[in-house]
């Protein structure tokens, strides 16, 4: 269990790589409040996960279970799809009856939904999000670009664009997106722009400041009962319970105790959940092999939805329920009893999503950060920069010919994860490509650093491309020959920035009909700078 003071320390020391606070305008209207609070409904009553009766199916998506050879969408998320493209007919008839397309024929284009029912990608388009990180950047950029294609926001409806995000069945985060994604799903998807007053950003964020160092000791105390239980901790526990008192909506709760019990699967809770009014909303992280190995480009990305955690990989697709995060491998054999509840606790999953923490236990050979490597002294184990769970796959994955590879997690007792910036993957389009989720559109949101030059502002920790192009890349090697993306320009060599297409929003894949289109909106100084230092996380209210 490591100690407050190897905590205080580590956070210290690392927090200033991973954070980045825009310079946008905060938006502090009193008047302005999240409609519902978060629901508590971890069965402890706190953050300390439980062991109860393992249900007689522990999969949601078995690894055996296959649809024409191909693997299954899980049952939640499948029935969630199903319903919300059913009662989306009056959403689409509405949408398009203010856009107002020249010669485009609303009814022809509704007949087929209502003569034979709403049905994703048949009958209706299939659209979803990819949400991409960078910590307060991307989570303010985010939340602006989701806003402005909100039917609630009359200017998005004025502009014609608002009414997509309602029409939008997928909507994936990762790291600083998994912020917004989980605070906005947790509080039950209210307009968007309610939630930032309640974020906190202008007050004193800096770790070492006493409105942030005066909780440590509360927090230590509560990832303290979980070890006590018998349940593994690290960092990311913290980084977690820190997240909590940013993004998770308990009004009257003192800051240190927010969200110690809101769990992911609670999002089902919600009344627009329920209601199938909003996007299926998912977090993903990737995992690290092994400690002190680096990524490879096999490594996969672990989704957590409402409803299941669990991947889909070209050597292993399989999951369990959400709820049941934190059982170990045998809640997944026949003769299993005990299970785990209360692990999916909501700060913690984004904590995961967004673990850059995990640097620290990269391969020596990698460059690591002056602040890492000290920060290193006060760890004795350097897992304990990875985000641990408890795998429930192991021995999943394995290949019957023993020349080819297996899963890299298939022999561990726990899943090391890490934010899946750290794959090259901080657009998380992968979980959209998936062929079984039959995407038509994707709106990819860029809210990357790459840009190194500072003699070129415009380019200057913006986008470059390089995320996109990334993931496209990989979508060429054999492993990866089920999925599908339509061509990018070469971002290494600079061709996607001399094309402008960090400039503007671009659409990828008009004329190719084997995948989904993909819209690329990358962030861009329109009207002000929003390439924010990395160390500032404070900021006035204007």
């Amino acid at each position: 269990m490591p100690s407050w003071f190897y905590i205080v320390i580590t956070l210290l020391l690392c927090f200033q790589y991973i954070s980045a606070v825009p310079t946008f305008q905060e938006i502090d209207n009193p008047n302005l409040r999240r409609r519902d609070p978060a629901l508590a409904t971890s069965p402890s009553g706190g953050y300390v996960p439980v062991h109860i009766d393992c249900p007689q199916n522990p999969f949601v998506r078995s690894p055996f279970d296959k649809d024409n050879g191909h693997a299954q969408l899980g049952r939640g998320e499948s029935t969630y799809i199903k319903e919300k493209a059913a009662q989306s007919i009056p959403l689409w008839q509405k949408y398009l009856e203010n856009v107002r397309l020249e010669k485009f024929k609303i009814d022809e284009f509704l007949k087929p939904a209502k003569e034979k029912g709403g049905v994703a990608a048949l009958t209706l388009p299939n659209i979803g999000f990819a949400v991409s990180g960078g910590s307060v950047r991307a989570l303010l950029y985010g939340t602006s670009i989701l806003d402005s294609f909100d039917s609630r926001n009359d200017k998005a409806n004025e502009a014609k664009v608002g009414g997509i995000l309602q029409l939008a069945n997928y909507a994936v985060g990762v790291s600083g997106a998994s912020w917004l994604i989980g605070g906005w799903a947790t509080s039950n998807f209210p307009v968007l722009s309610t939630l930032v007053p309640t974020w906190r950003l202008s007050q004193d964020n800096e770790l070492w400041k006493w409105n942030v160092a005066k909780h440590y000791g509360s927090h230590h105390k509560m990832v303290k009962k979980k070890h006590k239980a018998g349940f593994p901790v690290s960092l990311v526990d913290y980084w977690g319970r820190i997240l909590s008192g940013h993004f998770i909506n308990e009004p009257g709760k003192k800051k240190q105790q927010i969200g110690k019990a809101v769990l992911w699967s609670s999002i089902r809770e919600g009344s627009l959940y329920k209601k199938r009014e909003a996007p299926f909303v998912m977090a993903v992280a990737t995992s690290r092999p092994d400690k002190g190995k680096p990524f490879t480009p096999e490594s996969p990305t672990y989704e957590f939805s409402a409803e299941e955690f669990g991947l889909y990989h070209p050597y292993l697709n399989v999951s369990i329920p959400i709820e049941h995060l934190g059982s170990t491998y045998t809640a997944t054999r026949p003769e299993s009893q005990r299970c785990v509840a209360g692990f999916d606790n909501a700060g913690f999953i984004m904590g995961m999503s967004s673990n850059i923490f995990s640097v620290g236990d990269a391969p020596k050979e990698d460059k690591k950060p002056k602040y890492i490597r000290v920060a290193q002294k006060f760890v004795h184990d350097h897992t304990d920069f990875e985000g641990k769970v408890p795998n429930p796959f192991k021995g999943l994955g394995k290949k019957s010919d023993p020349s080819g590879g297996d899963f890299q997690d298939t022999d561990r007792d726990l899943i090391l994860m890490a934010d899946s910036g750290l794959i090259e993957e901080n657009i998380p389009i992968r979980p959209l490509i998936q062929p079984e989720r039959k995407l038509d559109v994707v709106f990819a949101l860029d809210s990357s650093a790459a840009g190194q030059d500072p003699r070129d502002p415009s380019l200057y920790r913006y986008p470059n491309g390089a995320q996109l192009y990334g993931i496209y890349s990989k979508t060429k090697l054999p492993v990866y020959g089920g999925y599908h993306m339509p061509n990018i320009p070469n971002a290494s060599d600079g061709t996607f920035t001399k094309l402008g297409y960090t400039k503007r929003p671009t659409f990828f894949g008009c004329d190719d009909l084997r995948g989904p289109l993909i819209i690329y909106m990358p962030n861009y100084h329109a009207t002000e700078d929003t390439n924010a230092a990395t160390e500032k996380l404070t900021f006035k209210v204007s």
